[in-house]
């Protein structure tokens, strides 16, 4: 009786096995925890495998903003971002949302292509409107359920550091001025995504660059702590990922904490030194 009781759970095997490539499982898996990235790292697998490219790219987007270091800057979060052919086949999705992730993702390419081609001095002006366009798109698509949904309002904060950046290339007195009401929009966004999810260590980070941006318009102390108190609890909540502790050296030597910094740069060279040996 034991041995064929036995031989049933090995013959069942392989079904519960393949649950892990099952995307309905996955996100019953993702339902009862969110946090959990490896499954969500799963997921974008089998939603690519299934040529299912909308969810893909929400889950992948998801992992690039939101999860910790290993995930975000794996194949299937950043990476699979910038794949032309996945953006270009989930931009045929229907599925709510994916817009605002897509115009996100449509802004970091812009830029990133414009300042790697080495024209942003010619074409800072032009570059700043396609991604305020852009932004009045995506802001004008979020509503409804959308409005509450994490990776819409994260798409939307990075978007909105992305024009900022644009405005710095452009350096003129009108993008000065339009600087502090787009950063306070983004630190609000993402401050909303990190009390939704206070595990994930993305909002953090991301609102703390919205904040060190916002410290650099007016160089107060308390606008400086308010940056580095988010970066340290992203640091808690992603304690491997070595983009975190260079910020933080970054943001006490702007804030003139000479000591502090002297520690963290430390840490940096910690950090960039486990990365050469991987």
């Amino acid at each position: 009786m034991r041995i064929l009781l036995v031989m049933l759970l090995l013959a069942l095997l392989p079904a519960v096995a393949s649950t892990d490539g099952d995307p309905s499982a996955l996100e019953a898996r993702l339902a009862r925890s969110p946090y959990d990235d490896a499954a969500r790292q799963d997921l974008v697998a089998a939603y690519r495998d299934s040529r299912d490219y909308g969810p893909a790219y929400y889950h992948a987007a998801w992992l690039a903003w939101l999860a910790v270091g290993q995930y975000a800057d794996s194949d299937l979060g950043s990476a699979f971002l910038r794949t032309r052919e996945f953006r270009d086949r989930a931009s045929r999705s229907d599925l709510r949302g994916l817009q605002v992730v897509l115009a996100a993702a449509e802004a970091q390419r812009k830029l990133h292509d414009t300042c790697f081609n080495g024209a942003i001095s010619q074409q800072a002006g032009r570059l700043r409107k396609d991604i305020a366009d852009l932004l009045a798109r995506a802001a004008a698509a979020e509503s409804g359920a959308a409005r509450n949904d994490p990776v819409v309002r994260i798409a939307l904060a990075r978007l909105a550091l992305t024009l900022d950046d644009a405005l710095v290339f452009e350096n003129t007195s009108a993008s000065h001025r339009a600087r502090p009401a787009l950063l306070r929009s983004a630190a609000s966004r993402a401050a909303a995504v990190a009390a939704w999810l206070p595990d994930a260590p993305g909002p953090r980070y991301t609102l703390a660059l919205a904040r060190a941006r916002l410290a650099e318009l007016d160089n107060r102390s308390a606008f400086w702590d308010l940056a580095i108190v988010e970066a340290q609890r992203a640091l808690q909540l992603d304690p491997d990922n070595p983009r975190i502790v260079e910020l933080l050296w970054t943001l006490h030597l702007r804030a003139g904490l000479w000591a502090e910094a002297r520690a963290w740069e430390s840490r940096v060279g910690s950090a960039a030194s486990t990365c050469d040996a991987d």
